[in-house]
């Protein structure tokens, strides 16, 4: 008897998971959407459109870019959003990652991805950090959705 009650109590658990992320998978959906939008708009002129850190612009950095397909595999196999988020904000980075080649990202402006304004041009990276900020949501769920997006692009 003792059995069965186990056996229906993982059933039960089982499918409640299930109803979890089936509720949540179209939002993270379309955070990783959002996320591979802001990521080819802001971040592939360095790391490349696929991520791997060939883009148009790493020949000439001081600091080769980062292959972020690779960061599970680096993590013993562990993708960890939060650091990864804390690392791309790069506010409370120790100050190493100021002289790096990696802009901090804390403070991002300019229109939301597919926004309608056409007059928006983009500056130089360097650029960016002298203008005003974004508020703290949008920068954090423009963060958020470009974990989401690199979550999706690790290499197995």
């Amino acid at each position: 008897m003792a059995s069965w009650m186990k056996q229906h109590a993982v059933a039960r658990y089982s499918s409640i998971v299930l109803i979890v992320i089936a509720t949540n998978a179209p939002a993270r959906a379309q955070d990783a959407e959002q996320g591979r939008i802001e990521f080819l708009s802001k971040c592939a002129e360095c790391h490349g459109a696929d991520g791997k850190g060939a883009g148009p612009i790493a020949g000439k950095l001081k600091i080769r870019p980062a292959d972020l397909t690779l960061l599970a595999r680096k993590n013993s196999g562990v993708f960890s959003p939060d650091a990864i988020a804390e690392t791309i904000d790069g506010r409370r980075a120790p100050r190493s990652h100021r002289s790096a080649a990696m802009p901090i990202w804390g403070c991002r402006q300019g229109p939301p991805p597919g926004s309608q304004r056409k007059s928006y041009q983009p500056k130089p990276i360097d650029a960016l950090l002298d203008l005003p900020c974004d508020s703290e949501d949008m920068t954090r769920s423009r963060i958020r959705n470009i974990v989401e997006y690199l979550g999706r692009i690790q290499e197995k």
